[in-house]
């Protein structure tokens, strides 16, 4: 095994652990603000969810710039698991919504400079972009899996406040096997100079578009996925454990099937496969509006459509850029992904508090935006084509079109 595969698995492991301490910490979040610490509304919920999401969306662009002007990625994943700790840790010592509130937003000032950063890690010198992300997706479903079940496990003996603190151990232990472990990657020079802006990389081929069309699709889902737990306890009349049930399932699926979407990706396009992913978000979104039956539902959510749009989003996005834009470039994506869990709880809770007075109505939303988002990835087909006239990218166009 040569030392970029060393390096690459030492990557893969600190993230899955990160995801895992996510899992362990979010997938109650809202149920946890509203029984536990007290919050009112449906509009308290969307502040809680939503406002640490905003400082993503400028942070991840902060944290990546930084990365492609330092020509360095580990650092900046040291920085966003130690961020994820300390946030964790203060988590356990909350009493209020409003402390909650704003451990949030604090944390996410530094926990949003790990994401990024490793997917730039990770495509640099490498033509498998997509079987990379693949796996990457994967790894860190497997650490969702862990968490989830752990957490759905545990969270009825030890409750909500140890949880945090277990999560907090998780990413201290990250933060210190990226600092042993974790090689840092040479980034060469290319063509691009290291003044370039991020309206630059929106400039090129299909990027402004691919990254509107992430966001929509993520205010469309995180719409309703914010508020799952009280869908399917509070309205449909299921268990709480039909919840870990169904978080655990699908990351468990995406852990088996993502490495093959990346492969997928490497071969088809990236492209055909966001087309397929969000013609799904479109069928699921209408389902789940009407379904009925809490174990139904549980099931619906369990298919894993999130491998499919994030593995070919990240693919195409690294394939437009640039190895010193690289960063930027994900950043970027991310920030749209981030879009979602800003925007979407905020649309979500002012229909449900306003308009329909429930939360799974919501879901027709839901659909309208993916509806758009679905428009946007077909206009994306001639965007390889396109790209062959940029001649930074022309040999990775090249190897894409012969395959």
């Amino acid at each position: 095994m040569g030392l970029r595969d060393r390096a690459t698995i030492a990557v893969y492991v600190v993230y899955a652990l990160q995801a895992t301490a996510m899992a362990i910490s979010w997938q109650f979040v809202t149920f946890f603000v509203k029984h536990e610490l007290g919050a009112p509304d449906f509009i308290t919920l969307t502040v809680v969810f939503s406002a640490p999401a905003f400082i993503n969306i400028v942070a991840v662009n902060i944290w990546g710039s930084f990365s492609d002007r330092a020509k360095a990625r580990k650092p900046f994943m040291m920085v966003g698991f130690f961020g994820y700790a300390m946030t964790f840790l203060l988590y356990s010592f909350v009493q209020t919504s409003l402390q909650f509130l704003v451990v949030a937003v604090l944390g996410a000032l530094l926990s949003s400079a790990s994401l990024p950063v490793g997917q730039a890690y990770l495509t640099t010198k490498t033509e498998k972009k997509g079987e990379r992300l693949g796996f990457f997706i994967a790894i860190q479903s497997a650490g969702w899996f862990a968490g989830a079940l752990s957490s759905r496990i545990l969270y009825d003996i030890i409750a909500m406040f140890t949880l945090y603190r277990i999560a907090a151990i998780v990413c201290i232990t990250a933060t210190a096997l990226a600092a042993a472990f974790v090689r840092e990657l040479p980034i060469e020079d290319d063509a691009t100079p290291d003044s370039i802006g991020f309206r630059t990389v929106l400039r090129r081929p299909g990027m402004s578009r691919l990254t509107l069309l992430v966001a929509l699709s993520q205010i469309g889902m995180n719409a309703i996925a914010f508020m799952f737990a009280i869908i399917i306890v509070d309205e449909l009349g299921g268990l709480p454990v039909y919840v870990g049930l169904s978080n655990s399932t699908a990351t468990l699926i995406a852990v088996v099937i993502t490495g093959y979407i990346g492969r997928i990706v490497d071969r088809r396009g990236p492209v055909r496969i966001l087309i397929i992913a969000m013609s799904s978000y479109v069928v699921f979104a209408f389902a789940f509006a009407i379904v009925t039956d809490p174990i139904t539902a549980t099931v619906m959510w369990a298919f894993p459509i999130y491998p499919l749009s994030s593995t070919a989003a990240y693919a195409l996005g690294s394939i437009v850029s640039g190895e010193t834009e690289r960063g930027r470039a994900m950043s970027l994506i991310s920030a749209a992904h981030n879009s979602g869990s800003a925007f979407g709880p905020i649309v979500g809770g002012l229909f449900a508090q306003f308009v329909f007075g429930r939360v799974q109505p919501v879901s027709w939303v839901n659909m309208a935006f993916n509806l758009v988002a679905l428009l946007l990835a077909v206009s994306l087909l001639g965007v390889i084509g396109s790209m062959a006239k940029d001649t930074r990218t022309k040999e990775e166009v090249a190897q894409l079109v012969d395959s």
